[in-house]
């Protein structure tokens, strides 16, 4: 029989819920070099090494033979073919930069809503974790929140010693070491933090998600008979900045999301110019370039690099849509939501318990 005498074991049914969530330990499964690549690398690094990938494979199908370099209508319709597909590409970029400034512009009284209510919720923060004026950096406003939930979590430690029931006393004690060590590994994540958006928002991926907040509602609503009122008041509290924390991720959020489309538009009109131009001028003048070098392998060299050169727009579209796309997915939980847990048997056990 569990606490309650209902017959289902509450205390594991609260582990269970949080455990299963896919989204939750992700990170712990993941290889460090597929973080990298979608998230923590250099975007100009992983663009140099996928078009270094690039003329490798080309050159060593140029190489083996599978590709007639002497005969310049096989290159220049290759060139020509992947030159006219950059060309829409100007769409992409007039498209990324609407995107843009449609969450930029607004009107003076659209603006001081905005404002207001910005400046309402640093107050909101500042007045749960007792600090005077709160950071204006993004990873030191995040490294605030996270710090004062690792110290109201810590509070609980002396109130979870003192409970009766020890399935519930495990549960607690569980909740408690989960939060304060990923708290002090996302604090010591966000010391190192520029002050640009993606270096705080990079410590708190998949971490913090709702599961944190659904775990301390539990045990806020179901051991509320032996917890104190002290401990009560910190859940509380506790609730409350797991929230502002969400909050504060999802504004980061979207202040690199502005900032990485607009830079991203800029890049491909800078890339794609040089690009158009280049292939152009190699259709018109490889047949000159076969008659003056002569030599396949050096023609293969030098296809190779003219369709990596002119790739170059596809690739750095793919590369920063990767880190866009992967900061999105990992940040699809928001508040006490949280994506691939499944509740029916939660469900199914809340209704024994009234019957």
């Amino acid at each position: 029989m569990c606490a309650d005498g209902s017959g289902i074991d509450t205390d594991e049914q609260i582990d269970e819920d949080v455990s299963r969530s896919d989204l939750v330990h992700e990170r712990l499964r993941e290889s460090p070099i597929k973080r990298w690549i979608l998230l923590d690398g250099s975007r100009y690094m992983i663009t140099g090494l996928f078009s270094l990938i690039v003329f490798i494979t080309c050159a060593g199908i140029g190489l083996a033979g599978y590709i007639p370099v002497t005969d310049p209508d096989t290159a220049t319709t290759l060139v020509a073919a992947i030159v006219g597909g950059t060309l829409p590409f100007i769409t992409i970029v007039l498209a990324i930069n609407q995107l843009v400034l449609s969450q930029e512009l607004g009107w003076p009284g659209d603006l001081e809503d905005r404002l207001e209510k910005m400046t309402a919720f640093r107050h909101e923060v500042e007045t749960v974790t007792e600090t005077p004026v709160s950071p204006a950096a993004p990873a030191d406003f995040l490294q605030l929140i996270v710090d004062t939930v690792v110290a109201r979590t810590k509070q609980l430690q002396v109130e979870a010693s003192q409970m009766t029931n020890p399935s519930r006393t495990a549960v607690v004690k569980d909740f408690i070491e989960a939060v304060t060590t990923e708290g002090e590994l996302v604090s010591e994540s966000l010391e190192d933090a520029d002050f640009g958006t993606f270096d705080a928002l990079s410590a708190v991926l998949g971490r913090f998600n709702g599961a944190h907040l659904y775990a301390a509602r539990k045990i806020r609503t179901r051991y509320a008979d032996e917890l104190s009122n002290s401990a009560l008041e910190t859940l509380d509290q506790l609730i409350e900045l797991l929230g502002y924390l969400a909050i504060a991720r999802q504004s980061f959020k979207t202040l690199y999301m502005q900032y990485e489309l607009a830079h991203l538009s800029k890049l491909l009109l800078i890339v794609g110019f040089p690009t158009l131009l280049g292939g152009g001028i190699f259709m018109m003048v490889y047949p000159t370039i076969i008659e003056t070098v002569g030599v396949p392998m050096l023609l293969v060299i030098i296809v190779s690099g003219v369709v990596t050169f002119v790739f170059l727009p596809f690739i750095v579209l793919l590369v920063y849509t990767f880190r866009i796309a992967s900061i999105a997915s990992r940040t699809a939980d928001f508040g006490p939501f949280v994506p691939r847990v499944n509740f029916g048997e939660e469900r199914e056990a809340d209704e024994k318990r009234t019957e």
